[in-house]
């Protein structure tokens, strides 16, 4: 018996295109990118567009954070760091607990990630990179020969209130 040519490889009936709601509209991509210190949580993030200007969150509330998430988030290497400590700013963490839990995500502890937070984003733009060119922001900044300004700021200290907007 010939298999193959008993075998159906299309439907019999043709199936009308329906297209997905909003997946080519790239209106709401917003860039993002999380800060902590231990007496700050900064999320900065921008809507897609040049004429767009930058949004500085200083200490978001869990509401603020979610209505964040309702955009198609993306940033960098945001899979393993960001949209975890956004999770668990929506879960009710304090600055001082999500300083903790950075410190921990930075450590690879075990435990120290959600597996809820990471779908949060749209996607992740390191996740675009092949093996090898797989590098920190500052050294793709570099090699892309991007400014690159350090901060300055100790990690583990906190910052004092007149250097928020700085950071």
């Amino acid at each position: 018996i010939n298999l193959v040519s008993k075998m159906h490889f299309k439907s019999d009936d043709e199936l009308e295109d329906i297209p997905f709601d909003n997946q080519n509209d790239e209106s709401d991509i917003v860039f993002f990118d999380c800060e902590v210190f231990p007496n700050l949580f900064l999320i900065n993030w921008k809507m897609r567009g040049k004429d767009k200007t930058i949004v500085r969150m200083i200490n978001p509330s869990p509401e603020e954070v979610e209505a964040l998430t309702k955009y198609k988030l993306v940033g960098f290497n945001n899979r393993k760091y960001d949209n975890h400590i956004i999770y668990a700013r929506m879960m009710g963490y304090t600055n001082e607990q999500i300083y903790e839990l950075s410190k921990k995500i930075i450590g690879k502890e075990p435990g120290s990630s959600f597996n809820n937070a990471l779908n949060l984003s749209y996607t992740d733009i390191l996740d675009f990179a092949s093996a090898g060119n797989k590098m920190s922001l500052k050294k793709l900044e570099i090699k892309m020969k991007m400014h690159h300004k350090e901060l300055g700021l100790d990690w583990n200290k906190p910052v004092p209130k007149d250097m928020w907007t700085k950071v």
